[in-house]
């Protein structure tokens, strides 16, 4: 049994749970009766007719029994969260140094004394970056027994930058610029600090370079993408200062990006957010495209017949979320109900990870089995709501996005690759708004493209659970230009773990 404590403490949660359930039931029977007023107000020129009120009953009906279900579930105590030991969590750091401390007792004098056990306890060190040099040597040789021939030695080693810069040291300045988001002048007088000087013009070169270098993979990572059947879009501004109008004054370029679950990210820089610019990179694409309702999308696809484009869910739940608070009792009905169409995509994730052979065919026809009502009661729902509404209101704005784009959002039901929602890539583009916190703009046109391509291949390595550091190295101790397109396409992030060993 447990204590009497727990037991009351129980208790308790329970009872502010069935208030919080009455709360809400008490603001459906409440919105039951405004919508009654408006059925038998004689004034009103606009009423809502009983198809639609006997439709909201119905939901308060089915929110009550859902409650009442809950209730009589019979309460199960939840198991501790289990607390991982200092060992489980850094046991993945290496051991460098072992201090033994013995007693005072025992030094003074040492033959008194008889070591039987010990305990033993860690803490964590850290090194800061230590700048070294690495000679290389390559000795000439003369044939002996031929000195009319030219001297030999050995080839040297290849370097994608020319300089005083490593493959190691590249990879860590861009790596800290693009993912840590330390801009390049603080870099300098980080490095300063610990003994290295450097100008920050060559660390904007080395950047250059490196971009230049890698965009081979970049290459193919886009064609990857472009050649599949489902895409997913988003887009970014950045302030960019451009020398060559003589303005002093900076503009705003667009950063795009385009991916799919599972797959790598690739970014491209606009210099406007035009319609033109915006969708020019996925220009011969064929298949579902998803993204936010910008005009550029839906231009797109009524120009290009190839293209269907799928709708945001997560952009029509955001509008009804912010308002919740003033319109409590129409939200939160909405809200209720895009839930269930999260729920089910619940399912699907957890289905495609645990069953073999549950694929798109398996999700489509989940969803159209647990999600299709759903999907058609939640736009019901939204006409009533929108019913007698101002234009400009806010909660009419909220219904108008959804119902003016319900075929969009209507699109992923019939695909099963297709995402709910375009979270992913909305996820891959948040660094790069953390990033310009930080170096606030690009300083050239041109260095929009170079920060798009490295931006491609390193958030592509955290999104594939690659090290980025690492696969930065590597790569700067290839020499791209001599691989096949076959090879380049072999080293690209989602293929790394695969092609590693023969780097």
């Amino acid at each position: 049994m447990p204590p009497v404590e727990t037991v009351f403490s129980e208790n308790e949660k329970l009872k502010a749970e069935l208030s919080k359930k009455d709360g809400r039931i008490a603001a459906l029977e409440a919105q039951i009766a405004w919508f009654r007023r408006q059925v038998f107000a004689g004034g009103k020129s606009e009423k809502l007719d009983s198809r639609q009120l006997d439709m909201l009953e119905g939901l308060l009906e089915e929110a009550k029994r859902e409650e009442t279900a809950k209730e009589k579930v019979a309460y199960e105590r939840r198991k501790p969260t289990k607390r991982h030991s200092r060992d489980e969590l850094y046991g993945n750091l290496p051991v460098t140094e072992e201090v033994v401390v013995e007693p005072e007792e025992v030094e003074a004098d040492p033959d008194a004394y008889k070591r039987i056990d010990a305990e033993e306890t860690f803490e964590v060190k850290i090194q800061p970056p230590v700048f070294s040099r690495r000679r290389i040597v390559r000795p000439k040789y003369r044939k002996i027994d031929d000195k009319s021939k030219a001297p030999v030695l050995a080839p040297a080693p290849f370097r994608a930058v020319e300089g005083i810069a490593s493959a190691d040291l590249l990879a860590y300045i861009v790596v800290s610029k693009f993912l840590d988001h330390l801009p390049l002048y603080r870099q300098c007088s980080m490095y300063k600090r610990y003994g290295f000087t450097v100008a920050r013009q060559n660390l904007v070169r080395w950047v250059e370079k490196v971009a230049e270098h890698v965009e081979p993979i970049y290459d193919c990572m886009e064609m990857r993408l472009l050649g599949g059947n489902y895409l997913q879009a988003d887009e970014t501004p950045i302030r960019y200062c451009d020398p060559d109008y003589g303005e002093k004054k900076s503009r705003q370029g667009q950063l795009c990006g385009f991916t799919r679950p599972g797959a790598e990210v690739c970014y491209k820089w606009r210099t406007s957010r035009s319609h033109k610019s915006v969708t020019k990179h996925i220009a011969g694409f064929a298949g579902v495209l998803q993204a936010d309702m910008y005009q550029a999308y839906v231009k797109l696809e009524k120009d290009e017949a190839s293209i269907e484009l799928a709708g945001c869910w997560a952009h029509a739940r955001r509008k009804f979320f912010e308002i919740k608070e003033r319109h409590p009792r129409e939200c939160n009905l909405v809200l209720k109900l895009i839930g269930k169409l999260y729920g089910v995509e619940k399912t699907i994730r957890e289905r495609r990870a645990g069953e073999e052979g549950f694929g798109d065919e398996g999700a489509k026809a989940l969803r159209l089995a647990k999600a299709a009502n759903t999907h058609a009661r939640l736009k019901r729902v939204l006409v009533i709501v929108r019913h007698g509404k101002l234009p400009a209101g806010e909660l009419a704005v909220a219904c108008d996005y959804s119902l003016n784009h319900w075929d969009y959002l209507s699109t992923y039901l019939e695909h099963g690759r297709v995402d709910i929602d375009n979270n992913a890539m909305e996820n891959a583009i948040r660094p790069t708004a953390v990033g310009k916190k930080n170096w606030l703009f690009v300083g050239h046109p041109d260095a929009g493209k170079r920060a798009a391509i490295l931006y491609s291949i390193l958030i592509s390595c955290q999104r594939l659970d690659v090290q980025p550091l690492e696969y930065l190295t590597a790569l700067l101790k290839t020499d791209l230009g001599k691989l096949s397109k076959e090879e380049r396409s072999a080293l690209t992030p989602s293929n790394w773990t695969k092609s590693r060993g023969q780097i």
